[in-house]
């Protein structure tokens, strides 16, 4: 692999061990892939921050990356495994569990990541067209690739980790332009209204068409329907990016010679059935925001309580939110849990304890979700839109 005189006394450990254990193993990783040389990235993302995902070995890894290293980069992590900024999930978490947790979060800070803790970076910094970034969390590198036209491939935590150090990446998979050409044309016959559906056509996407680029013909989406099919297809297929007419910036019209499938409603209602694993009946919570909901959604849900003139639930709401939103809403977070709505800062149920906490049913708008509570903790899922929950289980 061609490297800059810069790169070479990183790697020869110039600027510290840590930033040389970085760039050993970005180096290593490129070589195997067949890179033939790195990129500057202006922006890293590392999932597997959460304990539940990388336990004690993790953990060690990032302090021995923090002894000497901080970012070269705006960094940023993903959701950890229990609420952040103080507030107390409503579910148990074991005390161990909790402070290798914030051991974990305080590191990153301390190496000058953001205190982030979420899935979607792209609110705390929009990438721009061609940008390359590094990025590890499956949902917001589709989102990067196809609604902002940035490059990132999926890497894993440990080497979005190392990015950070040395502000690098391998040149490889998705930073390279013929590897961004649609392969396949999927034309959608169904209209999408909302982003439980869009979630559901992204389950369709990602698991028929796993490791292609779709090229998706559809009707006008908002920015969040987006999100959630990247979500799913990504969750489903492992999906890192699609180009959807009049939406993606790299839309260069239907592609030519390449494979056409077609998507309608029946389509669409037969993925349903297949995600769905309970009803709203044996919902115990319902549960939004995989990926993360921007903050002023809590606004939005007052508003659908006070509109069905909800002054508590039976059931509660679970709404897991960026943990940068946590300070500045905290009488609003007070408020809503009188009224039966827990916001969860900077977690993400999917990455969390909750299979220790005996729920065995949950409703949610996120198909994400769905495809991943009954793989990773047991528990059914129930599709369902928030307002029908509201209406079903309001006093």
């Amino acid at each position: 692999m061609y490297l800059t005189r810069e790169e070479e006394r990183i790697l020869a450990g110039e600027e510290g061990p840590s930033r040389q254990l970085a760039m050993k193993l970005i180096v290593r990783v490129g070589e195997a892939l067949g890179a033939e040389r790195l990129v500057k990235v202006s922006h890293v993302h590392v999932s597997g921050v959460s304990y539940s995902n990388i336990g004690d070995y993790g953990l060690e890894f990032i302090e021995a990356l923090a002894a000497s290293g901080r970012v070269a980069v705006y960094s940023t992590f993903n959701p950890a495994g229990f609420p952040l900024g103080g507030l107390e999930p409503p579910y148990a978490v074991p005390r161990e569990y909790v402070n290798k947790q914030k051991k974990i979060i305080d590191t990153l800070i301390r190496m000058g990541f953001e205190p982030s803790g979420t899935c979607i970076p792209y609110t705390l910094r929009e990438p721009r067209l061609g940008e390359h970034l590094a990025w590890g969390e499956s949902s917001a590198v589709a989102v990067a690739n196809t609604l902002y036209g940035a490059r990132t491939n999926r890497e894993g935590g440990p080497v979005a980790l190392a990015a950070a150090l040395v502000g690098r990446i391998y040149l490889w998979g998705l930073h390279l332009d013929h590897n961004r050409r649609p392969t396949k044309l999927v034309k959608v016959g169904a209209s999408i209204r909302d982003v439980l559906t869009a979630g559901v056509l992204g389950y369709i996407v990602g698991s028929s068409f796993s490791g292609e680029v779709p090229y998706i013909e559809v009707n006008p989406l908002d920015k969040w329907q987006v999100v959630s099919l990247c979500a799913a297809a990504a969750a489903s297929g492992n999906t890192a990016m699609c180009i959807i007419k009049g939406i993606s910036p790299e839309d260069q019209g239907p592609p030519l010679g390449v494979e056409k499938v077609a998507v309608d409603r029946r389509d669409i209602e037969a993925a349903r059935e297949e995600v769905e694993t309970a009803s709203i009946d044996e919902a115990e919570l319902f549960f939004t925001g995989c990926p993360h909901h921007p903050e002023h959604v809590v606004n939005k849900i007052l508003h659908v309580l006070e509109r069905h003139g909800v002054s508590r639930l039976r059931r509660p709401i679970w709404v897991a939110i960026p943990g940068s939103a946590a300070r500045s809403l905290r009488r609003a977070i007070a408020g809503l849990r009188e009224r039966g709505v827990y916001i969860l800062p900077g977690t993400c149920l999917v990455v969390s304890t909750l299979s220790r906490a005996g729920i065995k049913a949950i409703a949610t708008d996120s198909v994400k979700t769905a495809f991943y509570m009954p793989r990773r903790h047991g528990i059914r899922v129930a599709l369902s839109f928030l307002e029908d929950f509201v209406k079903k289980y309001g006093v």
